[in-house]
């Protein structure tokens, strides 16, 4: 149990600072008048995507998370005896902490960029996990 608790640990901490950068980089232009454009006007979400670079660095964090996940599993979770239970509570446990955190950072001043943050890092997470614990279990089997 102690090791889950350590890879649970050690993901939502890795991940949660992956995606802080890349979510910083992606804002470093914004000026968030031009964000709030998003909700009152109608504005095509492509031009937007590519001012602020967001698939690339979404692209980024995805990556990151998946080696991470192959790393933890292949050489940390897998080996300690963690069953599949373990293994889903490693994916599912550290996406919605980290989703509760990103809303609760900031939520007085930027409530819609942080809600758009919570559900990329929330979904990238259990997408990028995902696929890298599936993977590494079956494959390895």
């Amino acid at each position: 149990m102690g090791t889950l608790m350590l890879a649970i640990g050690a993901g939502l901490l890795y991940n949660m600072i992956v995606f802080y950068i890349c979510e910083e980089k992606s804002l470093k232009n914004a000026d968030f008048s031009d964000m709030k454009c998003l909700i009152q006007e109608e504005v095509d979400m492509s031009e937007c995507f590519e001012t602020y670079n967001t698939i690339q660095y979404m692209m980024y964090f995805l990556a990151s998370a998946f080696i991470f996940g192959v790393l933890a599993t292949k050489f940390f979770l897998i080996p300690a005896g963690v069953d599949l239970a373990g293994l889903m509570a490693y994916v599912f446990i550290p996406s919605l902490l980290g989703s509760l955190l990103i809303l609760l950072v900031k939520w007085r001043f930027q409530p819609f960029v942080k809600l758009v943050s919570s559900f990329m890092y929330g979904s990238g997470y259990l997408t990028a996990t995902g696929i890298a614990v599936a993977l590494v279990y079956f494959l390895g089997q």
